[in-house]
């Protein structure tokens, strides 16, 4: 293995990039894991790289917020807007929203 992670998974075979739900989680532990490396040795993930190509910067109280509309959402919906969202049009739109 080389480090890299591969989606192979139903869900994720018409994603480009890593799903969007998969990047936030990262984010949120990347917040969480400042408090147990090194200053020096951290380095922090705060963005999202859209299927179209877009690099958006989220804060992990972002993320939350858009996992939190997404779980009150009925499964067929939370897939739609999934997909939405790794558009960078999509991620933007969610973010005004939640702003």
């Amino acid at each position: 293995m080389n480090g890299k992670l591969f989606f192979d998974d139903e869900f994720d075979v018409e994603y480009i990039n890593m799903p969007i739900w998969d990047q936030l989680g990262k984010i949120q532990d990347s917040e969480s894991a400042r408090e147990v490396v090194k200053p020096g040795k951290f380095k922090a993930v705060n963005t999202v790289q859209t299927d179209d190509g877009a690099t958006i910067t989220v804060t992990p109280d972002e993320c939350q917020k858009i996992k939190d509309v997404l779980l009150q959402l009925r499964t067929p919906y939370r897939s739609k807007v999934l997909k939405t969202l790794q558009t960078s049009k999509g991620m933007k739109n969610m973010l005004r929203l939640i702003r």
